[in-house]
């Protein structure tokens, strides 16, 4: 019986510490998401969107990775989140260009009729 009433003791001891503290966080909480700071913050966080297509979650990622995070291209051309670069290298085949009578003329192979003309490009 000694033991169930020190029990209720330091349950209501720490119900009692532990009201105020929730209390407390409750109105922080309040006060940071409906105050005038969270209108600015939403305002730099979609001012820096619209400037980098990058979602917050993006930085986050970065500094964990070292690499260049960004969530909205992988989930565009289904790629990973993070990468080296997100840079795309266009590769262009080459032209072959012939002088004909007119204007030159360009192909896709080098000489595909056999003419032995000079390539001019």
């Amino acid at each position: 019986m000694e033991q169930a009433g020190a029990e209720e003791a330091v349950e209501s001891e720490f119900q009692g510490r532990a009201r105020p503290c929730l209390i407390l966080a409750s109105i922080l909480f309040l006060l940071t998401s409906c105050g005038t700071e969270s209108v600015f913050v939403l305002g730099a966080g979609l001012a820096n969107f619209v400037y980098t297509d990058k979602v917050p979650t993006d930085y986050i990622a970065e500094a964990a990775s070292g690499k260049e995070c960004n969530l909205l291209q992988a989930i565009e051309d289904g790629g990973p989140m993070c990468r080296d670069s997100f840079e795309q290298q266009v590769i262009e085949k080459p032209i072959y260009c012939y002088r004909t009578l007119g204007q030159p003329t360009c192909y896709a192979t080098p000489d595909p009729y056999g003419t032995g003309a000079e390539r001019i490009r």
